[in-house]
């Protein structure tokens, strides 16, 4: 069946509010690449929005999920627990931030990960104000739409929202709300802004948790400064509020490290994590000091799906093949092969505004002239012409001005510079006609 034939049907059967950024129906995909149902083969520098970060049908994925799917399927753990989640907790409460003893509650999708640690954050502390940020994208379930910052499409029209949200700036040093584009100044002002904000209008006694992405993925591909997060973890300290680093996107090797915090050595009270934690299967986690964890009593946290058998076993080869096949300091030697190539072509072209990332998980953010108006048209023009060249991108930011990358973290050098090429042939053909204008 067709593209074309295949849009039809989804016209009439599926319901509009799903939207695709690409206009394909894939039909089958192994390692970095993607087939669509008209047989057309894409490079895949959007791995699922930062799913499959070890590629498509990893063989031992795969063969995980089947030796468990013929044993069971699922039975629930309220139930009776597989073993495949203990061992699943175990595996990330080994891996997890830091040195303090963890413990680990299995769900089925970064939202479900997010409302959960605000449960938890809330019971261990008493308190219920949870302080979000600008930029932020923390889900689409009610109190996760009510923690994520961009309006439409996310949050308009869903209302009311939760309650005892409050909204910070995040530290976004490129568009500084104090003026300096320092990373080291940006996180000196933001930190003051923030402390601030919690003792003029929330109360530090009120504050549970302070949520944010140490790298924000739907507001811009924007790393926090390390100055800031450790500014961060200090105040949470001084006025017993917690620290939940939702990792949904930064984390499971994505930036050269199992989480993002980890190139600060910094240890969160909670972590949460979905996407590629289980290579497509639905599953995600909320990571917790123990000491934390077990303030709630049995029953209170639950889920009929969450930490299926097949999704545990997905989750620990996933793991393993991060382990085995070096993939941590494959994704930072991707990063900074990609990094320097386009920091060459920003050079080139003043409409690239700015080139920044952690690891393989870069943005680029396109803007008109000195006022950094962004640039949303340019993005729009760069992916199409891509995905006609056989690469598939992702635009993101609050403004709908970054291209974000996520290439898979095992791919190979010709790869690599395949993608790259297709990308950087797409930037030219978008910016090459209105260069004289700029």
């Amino acid at each position: 069946m067709s593209n074309e034939s295949l849009r039809q049907r989804r016209e009439l059967a599926v319901a509009p509010a799903a939207y695709s950024i690409h206009p394909f129906y894939p039909e089958r995909a192994e390692g970095s690449y993607v087939w669509d149902a008209d047989s057309k083969k894409y490079l895949d520098w959007s791995v699922g929005i930062a799913v499959m970060n070890i590629g498509h049908s990893h063989p031992k994925v795969l063969k995980a999920v089947e030796s468990q799917i013929e044993k069971f399927q699922h039975l629930c753990f309220a139930v009776g627990m597989n073993e495949t989640f203990i061992t699943l907790a175990e595996k990330l409460n080994e891996i997890a931030p830091g040195s303090s003893p963890k413990k680990t509650f299995l769900v089925n999708s970064g939202a479900e990960a997010v409302e959960n640690a605000v449960k938890i954050a809330r019971v261990a502390t008493g308190r219920q104000s949870i302080v979000a940020f600008t930029h932020a994208f923390h889900g689409r379930t009610h109190m996760a739409l009510s923690l994520t910052a961009k309006a439409q499409p996310y949050k308009v029209g869903f209302a009311p929202r939760a309650a005892e949200i409050y909204r910070a700036q995040y530290p976004y040093a490129y568009r500084s709300p104090w003026g300096n584009n320092d990373p080291q100044v940006c996180a000196t002002d933001a930190i003051r802004a923030l402390k601030e904000q919690v003792k003029t209008t929330i109360g530090e006694t009120e504050v549970a948790a302070f949520l944010i992405e140490p790298v924000a993925g739907e507001g811009g591909f924007i790393p926090a400064p390390g100055e800031f997060l450790r500014a961060l973890r200090q105040y949470c300290d001084e006025i017993g509020a917690l620290w939940i680093d939702d990792e949904v996107q930064a984390g499971i090797g994505r930036t050269g490290a199992y989480w993002a915090v980890d190139h600060y050595d910094l240890e969160p009270d909670i972590i949460t994590s979905a996407k590629a934690l289980s290579s497509g299967f639905p599953l995600s986690a909320v990571i917790g000091k123990a000491k934390i964890m077990d303030k709630l009593k049995p029953g209170q946290l639950g889920s009929t799906f969450g930490g299926n058998p097949a999704g545990c076993a997905a989750a620990l080869a996933t793991l393993q093949v991060i382990e085995e096949e070096g993939l941590l300091e494959r994704a930072q030697e991707i990063g900074a092969i990609a990094l320097n190539q386009l920091k060459d072509l920003q050079g080139k072209y003043p409409q690239i505004g700015d080139v920044r990332g952690l690891g393989a998980m870069i943005g680029i953010e396109f803007i008109h002239g000195p006022d950094k108006a962004p640039n949303k048209e340019v993005v729009e023009s760069v992916v199409a012409h891509a995905r006609e060249d056989g690469l598939i991108l992702l635009p993101t930011g609050t403004y709908s001005n970054v291209i974000r990358l996520l290439p898979p973290i095992n791919m190979t050098d010709a790869e690599l510079n395949e993608g790259l090429e297709k990308l950087s042939n797409a930037i030219e053909h978008a910016l090459e006609p209105v260069t004289a204008t700029i």
